[in-house]
Protein backbone atom coordinates (compact mmCIF):
# COMPACT_ATOMS: atom_id res chain seq x y z
CA UNK A 1 0.00 0.00 0.00
CA UNK A 2 1.06 3.61 -0.39
CA UNK A 3 2.79 5.38 2.49
CA UNK A 4 0.21 6.86 4.87
CA UNK A 5 1.92 10.24 4.48
CA UNK A 6 1.14 10.28 0.78
CA UNK A 7 -2.01 11.90 -0.52
CA UNK A 8 -4.12 9.15 -2.11
CA UNK A 9 -5.39 11.49 -4.85
CA UNK A 10 -2.97 11.48 -7.83
CA UNK A 11 -0.89 14.57 -8.53
CA UNK A 12 -1.96 16.62 -11.60
CA UNK A 13 0.86 15.07 -13.63
CA UNK A 14 0.00 11.51 -12.58
CA UNK A 15 -3.68 12.19 -13.18
CA UNK A 16 -2.86 13.25 -16.74
CA UNK A 17 -0.77 10.11 -17.28
CA UNK A 18 -3.63 7.88 -16.10
CA UNK A 19 -6.03 9.71 -18.40
CA UNK A 20 -3.69 9.17 -21.34
CA UNK A 21 -3.31 5.46 -20.56
CA UNK A 22 -7.10 5.13 -20.23
CA UNK A 23 -7.69 6.89 -23.53
CA UNK A 24 -5.10 4.80 -25.36
CA UNK A 25 -6.42 1.57 -23.81
CA UNK A 26 -9.99 2.39 -24.83
CA UNK A 27 -8.91 3.37 -28.35
CA UNK A 28 -7.00 0.10 -28.80
CA UNK A 29 -10.26 -1.86 -28.73
CA UNK A 30 -8.59 -4.54 -26.59
CA UNK A 31 -10.32 -3.69 -23.33
CA UNK A 32 -14.01 -3.65 -24.20
CA UNK A 33 -14.61 -6.10 -21.37
CA UNK A 34 -13.25 -3.55 -18.90
CA UNK A 35 -15.52 -0.80 -20.19
CA UNK A 36 -15.26 2.65 -21.71
CA UNK A 37 -12.46 5.17 -21.12
CA UNK A 38 -13.94 6.39 -17.83
CA UNK A 39 -14.33 2.88 -16.47
CA UNK A 40 -10.77 2.01 -17.44
CA UNK A 41 -9.63 5.16 -15.61
CA UNK A 42 -11.41 4.08 -12.43
CA UNK A 43 -9.79 0.64 -12.64
CA UNK A 44 -6.38 2.30 -12.93
CA UNK A 45 -7.11 4.49 -9.91
CA UNK A 46 -7.97 1.39 -7.88
CA UNK A 47 -4.81 -0.32 -9.14
CA UNK A 48 -2.73 2.68 -8.10
CA UNK A 49 -4.00 2.49 -4.50
CA UNK A 50 -3.20 -1.22 -4.41
CA UNK A 51 0.28 -0.73 -5.92
CA UNK A 52 -0.64 -2.71 -9.04
CA UNK A 53 0.78 -1.74 -12.42
CA UNK A 54 -1.61 -0.47 -15.13
CA UNK A 55 -1.06 -3.38 -17.52
CA UNK A 56 -1.33 -6.00 -14.76
CA UNK A 57 -4.63 -4.40 -13.81
CA UNK A 58 -6.04 -4.27 -17.34
CA UNK A 59 -4.75 -7.63 -18.55
CA UNK A 60 -7.01 -9.75 -16.38
CA UNK A 61 -5.90 -8.54 -12.96
CA UNK A 62 -8.65 -6.17 -11.82
CA UNK A 63 -12.35 -5.70 -12.56
CA UNK A 64 -14.67 -2.98 -11.33
CA UNK A 65 -18.10 -4.49 -10.58
CA UNK A 66 -20.60 -1.73 -9.85
CA UNK A 67 -18.02 0.28 -7.94
CA UNK A 68 -16.43 -2.67 -6.14
CA UNK A 69 -13.13 -4.29 -7.05
CA UNK A 70 -12.36 -7.90 -7.94
CA UNK A 71 -8.77 -9.16 -8.17
CA UNK A 72 -7.63 -12.37 -9.84
CA UNK A 73 -6.56 -15.12 -7.44
CA UNK A 74 -3.07 -15.13 -8.99
CA UNK A 75 -2.65 -11.38 -8.49
CA UNK A 76 -4.02 -11.52 -4.94
CA UNK A 77 -1.50 -14.23 -4.04
CA UNK A 78 1.30 -12.18 -5.62
CA UNK A 79 0.33 -9.05 -3.66
CA UNK A 80 0.37 -10.92 -0.35
CA UNK A 81 3.77 -12.49 -1.02
CA UNK A 82 5.30 -9.26 -2.31
CA UNK A 83 4.27 -7.63 0.97
CA UNK A 84 6.49 -10.20 2.69
CA UNK A 85 3.76 -12.40 4.11
CA UNK A 86 3.40 -16.13 3.46
CA UNK A 87 0.63 -18.60 2.61
CA UNK A 88 0.65 -22.37 2.81
CA UNK A 89 -1.81 -24.72 1.11
CA UNK A 90 -2.78 -27.18 3.83
CA UNK A 91 -5.37 -29.03 1.73
CA UNK A 92 -6.94 -28.38 -1.65
CA UNK A 93 -9.08 -30.73 -3.71
CA UNK A 94 -12.53 -30.84 -5.31
CA UNK A 95 -14.34 -30.83 -1.96
CA UNK A 96 -12.39 -28.50 0.32
CA UNK A 97 -9.54 -26.01 0.33
CA UNK A 98 -7.68 -24.82 3.42
CA UNK A 99 -5.01 -22.12 3.34
CA UNK A 100 -2.89 -20.92 6.23
CA UNK A 101 -1.35 -17.46 6.27
CA UNK A 102 1.33 -15.86 8.37
CA UNK A 103 2.16 -12.17 8.65
CA UNK A 104 5.77 -11.10 8.34
CA UNK A 105 5.43 -8.09 10.65
CA UNK A 106 3.92 -9.56 13.81
CA UNK A 107 3.75 -13.31 13.20
CA UNK A 108 -0.06 -13.50 13.34
CA UNK A 109 -1.49 -16.59 11.66
CA UNK A 110 -4.92 -17.59 10.39
CA UNK A 111 -6.40 -20.56 8.56
CA UNK A 112 -9.26 -20.19 6.10
CA UNK A 113 -11.33 -22.99 4.56
CA UNK A 114 -13.91 -23.01 1.81
CA UNK A 115 -15.85 -26.17 1.00
CA UNK A 116 -17.98 -27.48 -1.83
CA UNK A 117 -20.88 -27.63 0.64
CA UNK A 118 -20.61 -23.86 1.18
CA UNK A 119 -20.45 -23.31 -2.57
CA UNK A 120 -23.54 -25.46 -3.09
CA UNK A 121 -25.44 -23.66 -0.33
CA UNK A 122 -24.57 -20.33 -1.99
CA UNK A 123 -25.91 -21.59 -5.34
CA UNK A 124 -22.51 -21.59 -7.06
CA UNK A 125 -22.03 -25.21 -8.03
CA UNK A 126 -24.53 -25.18 -10.89
CA UNK A 127 -22.31 -22.75 -12.83
CA UNK A 128 -20.09 -24.15 -15.58
CA UNK A 129 -16.90 -22.64 -14.22
CA UNK A 130 -17.50 -24.32 -10.87
CA UNK A 131 -18.22 -27.65 -12.51
CA UNK A 132 -15.10 -27.54 -14.68
CA UNK A 133 -12.62 -25.93 -12.27
CA UNK A 134 -13.94 -26.86 -8.83
CA UNK A 135 -10.57 -27.04 -7.07
CA UNK A 136 -9.41 -23.70 -8.50
CA UNK A 137 -12.64 -21.99 -7.48
CA UNK A 138 -12.44 -23.35 -3.94
CA UNK A 139 -8.83 -22.16 -3.75
CA UNK A 140 -9.81 -18.64 -4.87
CA UNK A 141 -12.60 -18.39 -2.30
CA UNK A 142 -10.39 -19.72 0.50
CA UNK A 143 -7.74 -17.15 -0.44
CA UNK A 144 -10.25 -14.31 -0.45
CA UNK A 145 -11.47 -15.34 3.01
CA UNK A 146 -7.90 -15.55 4.33
CA UNK A 147 -6.84 -12.25 2.75
CA UNK A 148 -9.79 -10.28 4.12
CA UNK A 149 -9.15 -11.54 7.66
CA UNK A 150 -5.35 -11.54 7.83
CA UNK A 151 -4.07 -9.33 4.99
CA UNK A 152 -6.74 -6.63 4.72
CA UNK A 153 -4.04 -3.96 4.55
CA UNK A 154 -2.71 -5.62 1.38
CA UNK A 155 -5.92 -6.16 -0.60
CA UNK A 156 -7.94 -3.22 0.72
CA UNK A 157 -11.66 -3.66 0.01
CA UNK A 158 -11.09 -5.99 -2.92
CA UNK A 159 -12.71 -9.38 -3.51
CA UNK A 160 -11.35 -12.34 -5.44
CA UNK A 161 -12.20 -12.79 -9.13
CA UNK A 162 -15.79 -13.94 -9.68
CA UNK A 163 -16.90 -13.37 -6.08
CA UNK A 164 -18.97 -10.26 -6.74
CA UNK A 165 -20.20 -11.39 -10.15
CA UNK A 166 -21.36 -14.75 -8.78
CA UNK A 167 -23.26 -12.95 -6.04
CA UNK A 168 -24.80 -10.53 -8.55
CA UNK A 169 -25.93 -13.30 -10.91
CA UNK A 170 -27.54 -15.26 -8.08
CA UNK A 171 -29.27 -12.12 -6.82
CA UNK A 172 -30.55 -11.21 -10.27
CA UNK A 173 -31.76 -14.73 -10.92
CA UNK A 174 -33.80 -14.68 -7.70
CA UNK A 175 -35.41 -11.30 -8.23
CA UNK A 176 -39.03 -11.07 -9.31
CA UNK A 177 -39.04 -10.26 -13.05
CA UNK A 178 -40.89 -7.41 -14.64
CA UNK A 179 -43.35 -9.20 -16.88
CA UNK A 180 -43.29 -8.90 -20.67
CA UNK A 181 -45.92 -10.81 -22.59
CA UNK A 182 -44.31 -13.69 -24.44
CA UNK A 183 -46.03 -12.76 -27.71
CA UNK A 184 -44.18 -9.44 -27.59
CA UNK A 185 -40.76 -10.97 -26.89
CA UNK A 186 -39.75 -11.47 -30.54
CA UNK A 187 -40.52 -7.84 -31.29
CA UNK A 188 -38.67 -6.71 -28.18
CA UNK A 189 -35.58 -8.70 -29.19
CA UNK A 190 -35.59 -7.13 -32.66
CA UNK A 191 -35.94 -3.66 -31.15
CA UNK A 192 -33.09 -4.37 -28.75
CA UNK A 193 -30.79 -5.66 -31.49
CA UNK A 194 -31.47 -2.59 -33.65
CA UNK A 195 -29.72 -0.50 -30.97
CA UNK A 196 -26.48 -2.40 -31.57
CA UNK A 197 -25.83 -2.48 -35.35
CA UNK A 198 -22.12 -3.08 -34.66
CA UNK A 199 -22.91 -6.52 -33.18
CA UNK A 200 -23.99 -9.56 -35.17
CA UNK A 201 -27.72 -10.16 -34.37
CA UNK A 202 -27.40 -13.93 -34.02
CA UNK A 203 -24.68 -13.54 -31.40
CA UNK A 204 -26.91 -11.31 -29.28
CA UNK A 205 -29.74 -13.83 -29.57
CA UNK A 206 -27.41 -16.65 -28.52
CA UNK A 207 -26.17 -14.59 -25.57
CA UNK A 208 -29.73 -13.99 -24.37
CA UNK A 209 -30.69 -17.63 -24.88
CA UNK A 210 -27.78 -18.79 -22.73
CA UNK A 211 -28.76 -16.36 -19.97
CA UNK A 212 -32.39 -17.43 -20.19
CA UNK A 213 -31.34 -21.05 -19.65
CA UNK A 214 -28.85 -20.21 -16.88
CA UNK A 215 -31.33 -18.07 -14.97
CA UNK A 216 -34.32 -20.25 -15.80
CA UNK A 217 -36.37 -17.13 -16.49
CA UNK A 218 -38.55 -15.89 -19.40
CA UNK A 219 -36.76 -14.12 -22.24
CA UNK A 220 -38.65 -10.95 -21.39
CA UNK A 221 -37.00 -10.97 -17.99
CA UNK A 222 -33.53 -11.16 -19.56
CA UNK A 223 -34.31 -8.22 -21.85
CA UNK A 224 -35.47 -6.10 -18.94
CA UNK A 225 -32.22 -6.74 -17.09
CA UNK A 226 -30.24 -5.22 -19.93
CA UNK A 227 -31.94 -1.86 -20.30
CA UNK A 228 -28.60 -0.40 -19.15
CA UNK A 229 -26.55 -0.07 -22.37
CA UNK A 230 -23.16 0.00 -20.66
CA UNK A 231 -23.94 -3.13 -18.66
CA UNK A 232 -25.01 -4.97 -21.80
CA UNK A 233 -21.90 -3.89 -23.72
CA UNK A 234 -19.66 -4.96 -20.84
CA UNK A 235 -21.29 -8.37 -20.24
CA UNK A 236 -21.77 -9.14 -23.93
CA UNK A 237 -18.19 -8.20 -24.83
CA UNK A 238 -16.85 -10.33 -21.97
CA UNK A 239 -18.95 -13.27 -23.15
CA UNK A 240 -17.78 -12.82 -26.74
CA UNK A 241 -14.14 -12.78 -25.67
CA UNK A 242 -14.57 -15.99 -23.68
CA UNK A 243 -16.46 -17.64 -26.55
CA UNK A 244 -13.76 -16.72 -29.06
CA UNK A 245 -11.07 -17.95 -26.69
CA UNK A 246 -12.81 -21.31 -26.32
CA UNK A 247 -13.24 -21.58 -30.10
CA UNK A 248 -9.56 -20.87 -30.69
CA UNK A 249 -8.59 -23.49 -28.11
CA UNK A 250 -10.87 -26.06 -29.75
CA UNK A 251 -9.45 -25.31 -33.20
CA UNK A 252 -5.90 -25.81 -31.95
CA UNK A 253 -6.85 -29.16 -30.47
Amino acid sequence: MNDNKEIMVPSPNEFQILETVSRRAAASGLYGGVGNENKIFMVLLAARELNIGPMSALNGGIWNINGKIEISARLMSSMIRKAGHSMTVKECNSTTCTLEGKRADNGDTFSATFTIQEASKAGLTNRDVWKKWTEDMLYARAMSRLARRLFADVIGNAYVEGELRDSELIHVANEAPEEIKEEDVSKKIDEFISQYPHHYPEWIKEFFTILQTAWNKPMGYVLEKYHDHEKFESDFTRWMEKTKSKDNTSNKE
